[in-house]
């Protein structure tokens, strides 16, 4: 479906902008799905923070804050490794091996970026008390460039999945 919307778009686009899709398809396909990872983390955050409140805790206490954060990301990245591999990075894998490799090396990186917004969600909303919800949306800038630089030069590299698979 989010690949439809994107193709119908791209039908309208005058042919100077076609011209710039195709020079920089992939860094503009990685937003354009980050935007959607975005949104399905953010989705997440609200209904884990309304789950909360339900439960009686409040995202502005450390230890929910930073459940709500893991739920929220243990979603967008699932999220974005299908997308990724399938819509921006086009990879193709022939083995369940090459494949979970690729997974694995995925939410290696995503870890280390995970770890990044837990630091910055704690920081700014817990100890600041910053706008939770601002934050929330802020933190992604942060998180869609490291990403797509652990994506396109370690995760999805041409080749990759299949050396790595074949050296385990």
């Amino acid at each position: 479906m989010l690949e439809a919307l994107l193709q119908f778009a791209l039908k309208l686009m005058p042919k100077p902008i076609k011209d710039l899709w195709n020079k920089y398809e992939s860094a503009l396909r990685y937003c354009y799905y980050g935007f959607w990872t975005t949104v399905v983390s953010y989705l997440a955050k609200v209904l884990g923070k309304w789950l909360l409140a339900l439960a009686g805790y409040s995202v502005k206490e450390t230890v929910p804050n930073l459940l709500n954060t893991t739920f929220s990301w243990i979603i967008a990245a699932t999220f974005a490794f299908f997308v990724n591999k399938k819509y921006v990075f086009k990879s193709k894998t022939d083995t369940k091996k090459e494949l979970f490799h690729e997974l694995y090396t995925f939410y290696g990186a995503r870890f280390v970026s995970f770890f990044l917004e837990m630091f910055v969600m704690w920081l700014t909303t817990a100890h600041w008390e910053w706008n939770y919800y601002l934050m929330s949306f802020l933190s992604q800038f942060i998180i869609l460039a490291i990403n797509y630089v652990f994506s396109k030069l370690v995760v999805f590299r041409k080749g990759s999945a299949a050396k790595q698979a074949e050296k385990e």
